[in-house]
């Protein structure tokens, strides 16, 4: 699924969202997120630099949210991740990252597939489905 224009315009103009994971035994997790990219495919890349409880979560339960926001302006997207360490999708992640500084490690890749984009913001459509 690709991200509506409002929406994708917020994820690449920030430096840092919010992703929430959840373990399978229901202890949430949020942390901020700066290596990420969106691919041309409408999937969201999010390098692993320092990934603890993220990835741990991640791998028992792949379901995860991400928080955009850039002033009053808010979205939630909702997906599912993998985790690579390996491959094509790992390369491309590694590649991008070194792009972006040679000091951040690249341990692995959530390789995350929009499924739903809601409105995050007060008002009429606050949690209303965008996508």
């Amino acid at each position: 699924m690709q991200l509506p224009e409002i929406v994708k315009a917020v994820f690449e103009s920030e430096t840092f969202i919010s992703m929430a994971t959840c373990s399978a035994d229901g202890r949430p997790n949020i942390c901020n997120v700066g290596g990420k990219f969106l691919r041309s495919d409408g999937k969201i890349i999010v390098v692993d630099n320092y990934m603890d409880k993220t990835l741990k979560n991640i791998l028992e339960n792949n379901e995860v949210a991400l928080l955009v926001r850039k002033d009053r302006e808010s979205y939630q997207i909702k997906g599912t991740a993998r985790y690579v360490t390996s491959g094509a999708e790992y390369d491309e992640a590694y590649k991008w990252m070194k792009a972006v500084g040679e000091k951040y490690p690249v341990k692995g890749a959530l390789i995350m597939e929009v499924l739903s984009v809601f409105n995050s913001m007060s008002g009429p459509d606050a949690g209303k489905r965008m996508a």
